[in-house]
């Protein structure tokens, strides 16, 4: 048997007749070690991650490999056909759904079947993410059973505040699978550069858990944030950012100006978005004019003096 596999978990089938399938990669290393599962395209306007994925699988050497590795590379086909966060069937965030149903609508038995098909063969779980198609955003979040493996993948970013329920890397940590849930790149910018730093903080946790020889590579000194702010549009129209992709990460002070939003039609000035925090670490930003709708993600400052 190959120690490189392709399998695929079955969800259902549509009206259409399309079979809704999870495609699975597995390297079996030569050598005992554990099982990491890494998954990508939760969100399916997140197609970074996926790239980050497909390097990672071309360079790991099953002959060098402890243990195993299973990678679901698009845990939504159908939110990724669609560049949606949502799955354009039901509308629902598959990332708020976990641990989903066997007979519930279609995200919901996405849901059912990564929790019953793939999360029981893994011991520790990466879940990549990106900002989408316009924010580009750069943090790790910090795993509650194992921190050190968060510190492992290298961000000079790492959150340890509470995620939002129904997610998948919850449900792992209840079940006492050490998660690790990465926001890297996104905005179609600097793509080769997040996507480098991505597969050098995965073969970093791989190393950090003696599935690969060697020593993480962790280069930057790493600050760990607790509180958090996302700012949302109330109303919707055209981002003027005047803070761009080169603060990401930094800090900027309280009350700067970070973007505007004007109407299309008539350009006036709708709505101003301000750092609420005395310092603020740059979390997620709009580095280009982009088109928002209300509750859209346009910007996260994290608290730079509790950090």
């Amino acid at each position: 048997m190959s120690p490189k596999q392709h399998e695929e978990i079955l969800v259902t089938t549509l009206a259409s007749g399309h079979r809704v399938v999870l495609p699975l990669h597995r390297i079996t290393g030569q050598q005992p070690g554990p099982t990491l599962g890494i998954t990508a395209l939760v969100h399916g306007d997140e197609p970074l991650p996926n790239a980050v994925l497909r390097r990672v699988l071309s360079e790991v050497d099953p002959s060098q490999l402890k243990g195993t590795l299973l990678v679901m590379p698009v845990a939504n086909p159908l939110a990724y056909e669609a560049l949606s966060r949502q799955t354009p069937l039901d509308g629902i965030n598959l990332n708020r759904t976990f641990p989903g149903l066997p007979n519930g609508c279609v995200t919901e038995q996405i849901a059912h079947a990564i929790v019953t098909q793939f999360l029981p063969q893994v011991q520790y779980l990466i879940d990549l993410h990106s900002g989408g198609v316009f924010p580009t955003v750069d943090y790790v979040y910090l795993s509650k059973l194992r921190p050190e493996m968060s510190h492992a993948f290298g961000s000079p970013l790492l959150y340890v505040g509470h995620g939002f329920k129904g997610t998948l890397s919850g449900i792992a940590e209840e079940r006492n699978i050490p998660s690790l849930v990465v926001e890297i790149g996104g905005g179609s910018m600097m793509d080769d550069v997040y996507i480098d730093r991505g597969v050098c903080g995965v073969l970093n946790v791989m190393k950090h858990l003696n599935m690969l020889d060697g020593t993480p590579q962790v280069t930057v000194q790493q600050t760990v944030f607790k509180e958090l702010i996302y700012l949302h549009p109330h109303v919707g129209g055209v981002l003027y950012p005047e803070v761009g992709l080169d603060q990401l990460g930094k800090v900027v002070s309280g009350g700067t100006l970070l973007g505007r939003i004007l109407s299309p039609y008539t350009f006036e000035e709708m709505e101003i978005f301000k750092a609420p925090f005395a310092r603020n670490y740059m979390i997620l930003v709009r580095g280009a004019i982009t088109r928002v709708n209300p509750g859209d993600f346009v910007y996260m400052c994290a608290n730079a003096d509790v950090a």
